[in-house]
């Protein structure tokens, strides 16, 4: 009898040893090589105090700006300009000590935005935003199939040089504005437009969302953007290893959709995001649970999703208080994990709440 129990007892034991571990959540940072500094040897020293920090603190992943929104770059390229402050290779320096330390780095580009117009981007003026009056902006236009190209170059380019596991999109956008969309009104543009439609944009009369053919505008280019997506992930199924898209996106799906062009409710449901990180900056916990909550119903089942809490933001200065509750609502709410924006906001005393909060989770 007594043996019989012993092997039971033993069985029990191996079924629950056979259950993998919950993962603990996610907790990432945004950071931009200006925190660190141009200075080679300063800068190294301070990436490896940071990192340090960081894994003290509990953050096991670090999403590292290699495309600012001027269009320079910060790792070894032969097709973006490179920053000429930092004339060392930065991401690939930062990178070897995140991998020494077992983070995860997530290369960020700010995708669209071109404000210093450089580079190739200078070549072709006919690649910026176009407005209706005819003035250019400093983006590039994601309805035009050689822009695109271009972007998702910068990325299978950085991806064939390095050993990373991750891209992560910024600015997959249209500009926003308070007055109006930053659509193109570019002759190419139009010309696919009206390829796609039967109609040129500027013949369109009533551009409300009562007129038919002006809902069909903003969905045509909140398509480009979805394309983008796409177009990306074939490139990098190229790349000879999995590699996995993570995008920094707008609070609200259905208002993104029509301001901005981004249409990220959409993504996760077609499997082009590997992970989801809407930017929550707020102090209003309130407001963070809400949107946390719809990103959520968005993503879960489909992709990581893991809401960006500001710290230091142009929309909110938080607090560790106010930090903790946040982390604390996305781990009620079954969420991944968190990013924290940014490294340059993130001091000691956010890292210290961060650390007394580990309590042996990980």
């Amino acid at each position: 009898m007594k043996t019989r129990i012993v092997r039971a007892l033993f069985a029990l034991f191996a079924v629950f040893a056979a259950i993998p571990a919950a993962a603990a959540p996610l907790r990432g940072v945004w950071a931009h090589p200006g925190f660190f500094g141009a200075k080679e040897a300063e800068a190294v020293a301070k990436i490896k105090a940071t990192l340090d920090g960081y894994v003290e603190a509990g953050i096991d992943t670090v999403i590292i700006l290699v495309k600012d929104t001027s269009g320079k770059v910060y790792f070894n390229s032969d097709i973006g300009p490179r920053d000429p402050a930092w004339s060392w290779d930065f991401f690939g320096v930062f990178l070897r000590e995140a991998m020494s330390r077992k983070i995860t780095v997530h290369p960020w580009f700010c995708v669209f935005p071109e404000a210093g117009i450089l580079g190739k981007v200078r070549e072709h003026p006919e690649w910026l935003i176009r407005s209706p009056d005819g003035e250019l902006l400093g983006a590039a236009n994601p309805a035009l199939p050689e822009v695109r190209a271009y972007e998702i170059s910068l990325m299978t380019e950085l991806i064939a040089r390095y050993p990373v596991d991750w891209v992560h999109l910024d600015y997959v956008r249209f500009p926003s504005s308070p007055r109006e969309v930053y659509f193109s009104w570019d002759p190419g543009t139009r010309a696919l437009f009206k390829s796609a439609s039967g109609i040129d944009p500027v013949d369109i009369k009533a551009r409300d969302s009562g007129n038919i053919l002006w809902n069909e505008w903003i969905s045509w280019n909140a398509g480009c953007v979805t394309t983008f997506l796409a177009e990306l992930r074939t490139a990098l199924g190229a790349a000879g290893r999995p590699v996995k898209v993570s995008a920094a996106v707008f609070p609200a799906a259905d208002k993104a959709k029509v301001l901005i062009g981004q249409d990220w409710a959409e993504w996760p449901k077609k499997g082009l995001l590997d992970m989801l990180c809407p930017m929550l900056y707020t102090n209003n916990a309130r407001w963070f649970e809400s949107y946390s909550k719809e990103a959520l119903e968005v993503g879960r089942g489909h992709c990581l999703v893991c809401p960006g809490i500001g710290i230091g933001t142009s929309h909110n200065q938080n607090t560790p208080a106010g930090m903790m509750e946040q982390v604390r609502i996305g781990d009620k709410l079954g969420a991944d994990g968190v990013i924290f924006f940014s490294s340059s906001s993130l001091k000691p005393e956010f890292l210290s709440a961060l650390k007394a909060a580990r309590s042996g989770v990980r």
